[in-house]
């Protein structure tokens, strides 16, 4: 499912219009409607509710407008409070129908806060119709903000119009206030503020209307943002015939003395995600929890600590094909050799996946990537605080910035992971939204189980891409099955990944 900002909506819009001969108020028409019909499934039968549609001046206000005068084919209980006449034509002429059916219309400044406090905390159904996706500046008159703050409290239930008044339609943030939505009702294409925090918080249920704009102008005008959904899911196929030596080897390098579990924990991912075989390189002590918790585990013991030397004679002894996965528990100690561990393994064809600690070192010589064989494929997985050590950036400044994971994708020619609640993933050719996944994720362990993921999906030879998108989506999805969301470690999560894929194969 496509993604867009509002700068790309405006020219499908304009596009429609121009192209496809449809006018922006057969459009505008097609969204009023929508909303009342989307209120009608979603809450039931409209004559026993009122209603109060609060209109903005522009064209969200316009379908405000629609969605009232349409209302009125169900209910009289319906009322309109206005923060300013029409400006756009196509909107004046839906504020002229809907009063030429008998609607009424309460002017907000006229009205005052106190009697539009009762107006609004009277009605089953508000529809928030102030600002669309089009709003770029911060709101700040005191007045508006005050009508947001009595809606958000006395509204029994809020259906918001395209997006929540006050929420940014290309980043989800806050735009001084915004309105708390039970349901929004977007059109053509979601945004991606929908997907983005806080913007998806306040969307509450998110519905897509269609309203014209023809599936043709969509797939031509080159949108390169996707939200990941089961039905673009590629999953890893297994042969009946196949033996452990038809899928490639996953080769886990990281631990130390300070960190144990974290390579253990992406090494039982990867046996969990369908790796045949699964090679941990790593300190003594590692190689000591490996076996307790599995014996199939193939464990290379290193000694006390890492040695390019000696990560180099067994670099020469693994299959052009293995997976490499490289960083979790490593800590940063040493971090010159580590550096070198790195440079040695990009100048080698094995797809590598990059993770903690490995992204930290890396951080020390980000331009290692530039050096990287041109055949490699290379997955960064970084949470916001490690993107942030990559990109030299501050925290705010990377974090839900998908934008700058795409021209980091692009400069290094590698798939970066941004992990959060709204996962982002880019190769530097498309955008992709994650949102499966909940707070039981939030734990220590949780990348380390991610990576481990990745290398076992692209192990049964998916291709680096859609094994990560797989993987991300899949990963939500176990986090989602902890019964009681939070109360669980990440070494749970691992228990509930086989299961997940076993839903989603008998889906397909």
């Amino acid at each position: 499912m496509f993604a867009i900002t509002s700068k790309e909506m405006k020219e499908l819009e304009k596009r429609t219009i121009t192209d496809f001969d449809i006018s922006e108020e057969i459009l505008m028409e097609r969204a009023g409607i929508s909303v009342v019909q989307a209120i009608w499934n979603e809450y039931g039968e409209l004559p026993s509710k009122s209603f109060v549609i609060v209109c903005g001046s522009g064209n969200n206000g316009g379908d405000g407008y629609v969605a009232a005068r349409d209302l009125l084919n169900y209910t009289e209980a319906v009322r309109v409070i206005s923060v300013g006449y029409p400006t756009t034509e196509v909107a004046r002429k839906n504020y002229e129908r809907y009063l030429k059916h008998g609607g009424i219309v309460y002017n907000y400044s006229e009205l005052g806060l106190e009697e539009a406090s009762k107006i609004i905390s009277e009605a089953d159904i508000v529809i928030d119709a102030l600002f669309g996706t089009g709003l770029n500046r911060e709101i700040s008159d005191e007045e508006l903000t005050k009508l947001i703050e009595i809606m958000n409290l006395y509204s029994r239930c809020i259906v918001s119009v395209d997006i929540p008044s006050g929420v940014c339609a290309d980043d989800g943030k806050i735009m001084g206030c915004a309105i708390q939505a039970d349901l929004t009702v977007t059109f053509g294409l979601p945004k991606v503020g929908h997907f983005l925090f806080p913007g998806r918080e306040l969307c509450g249920k998110l519905k897509i209307a269609k309203i014209g704009i023809p599936s043709l102008n969509m797939l031509t005008y080159g949108i390169n943002k996707e939200l990941i959904t089961t039905e673009k899911l590629r999953l890893p196929s297994r042969p009946r015939w196949s033996n452990k030596g038809t899928y490639s080897q996953v080769v886990i390098i990281g631990g130390s003395n300070k960190y144990i579990g974290a390579p253990v924990l992406s090494s039982l991912a990867a046996l969990r995600s369908g790796a045949s075989m699964v090679k941990v390189v790593s300190v003594s002590k590692v190689c000591e929890c490996a076996m307790n918790h599995d014996p199939s585990l193939i464990c290379v013991n290193i000694g006390e600590d890492f040695n390019v030397e000696r990560l180099e004679d067994f670099i020469s002894t693994v299959n052009k094909d293995a997976i490499f996965v490289v960083g979790p528990g490593w800590d940063t100690q040493k971090s010159e050799e580590k550096l070198n561990i790195i440079r040695k393994l990009l100048l080698v064809p094995n797809t590598m996946i990059i993770d903690a600690d490995g992204l930290n070192v890396l951080s020390q010589n980000i331009d290692l990537l530039k050096e990287k064989n041109p055949s490699k494929s290379v997955i960064l997985t970084p949470h916001p605080g490690e993107f942030s050590r990559l990109t030299k950036k501050t925290l705010e400044d990377v974090k839900q910035n998908y934008e700058l994971v795409y021209e980091f994708s692009e400069k290094y020619g590698v798939i970066t992971v941004l992990k959060d609640a709204t996962s982002i993933i880019s190769d530097g050719k498309k955008i992709y939204f994650n949102i499966t996944g909940n707070t039981s994720l939030s734990k220590a362990g949780s990348g380390d189980i991610l990576s481990g993921l990745l290398a076992g999906l692209i192990s049964q030879h998916l291709e680096p891409i859609e094994a990560v998108k797989a993987g991300v989506y899949v990963f939500g999805l176990a986090g989602e099955m902890v019964p009681v969301e939070g109360m669980n470690s990440a070494f749970n999560i691992l228990n509930y990944i086989p299961d997940v894929f076993k839903t989603l194969r008998e889906n397909e």
